[in-house]
């Protein structure tokens, strides 16, 4: 069942906590790119990362942070200003009480990962167990944490 309500979030990975975001400056990563909040940057280079959560149907949300919509592109994720909108499938995984951010249209679960020393959250493959329910690996789930409407 997923709990996920309209809303204002920060988007958080399980494995390493660091919340994600975009930088319309490049703070060491590609401008625009969803990645990683570094802790050693100035508080006007830090990205923003409020995201504004909002269901379309079902488990498809659309993910938006500053001006622009998340978006995949080849194997990362962007939210670059009027890049156009995609929806996103989010699904809570009770087994890692947390949630996965897949592609709305792939067979096999491929979603947002935060893997090893990568500043920019990456699409990949979501391996998982074949346990009822599955487990995944905390680098490919996340927490939302409720920060307003």
């Amino acid at each position: 069942m997923n709990k996920l309500k309209d809303g204002k979030y920060l988007i958080v990975n399980r494995a390493s906590g660091d919340r994600v975001g975009v930088a319309a400056i490049d703070p060491g990563f590609t401008r625009y790119a969803v990645g990683r909040a570094p802790k050693h940057l100035e508080k006007h280079e830090l990205p923003s990362v409020t995201w504004t959560v909002t269901n379309k149907k079902d488990d498809l949300f659309e993910l938006k942070v500053e001006d622009g919509f998340a978006i995949a592109n080849n194997d990362a994720v962007f939210a670059p200003p009027k890049g156009g909108e995609q929806l996103w499938r989010v699904v809570y995984r009770e087994g890692n009480k947390a949630y996965t951010i897949e592609l709305e249209e792939k067979n096999e679960p491929m979603g947002w990962v935060l893997r090893g020393q990568d500043m920019q959250v990456k699409l990949a493959v979501l391996p998982s167990t074949k346990s009822k329910p599955p487990q995944f690996f905390g680098t490919d789930i996340w927490h939302f944490e409720h920060v307003g409407n």
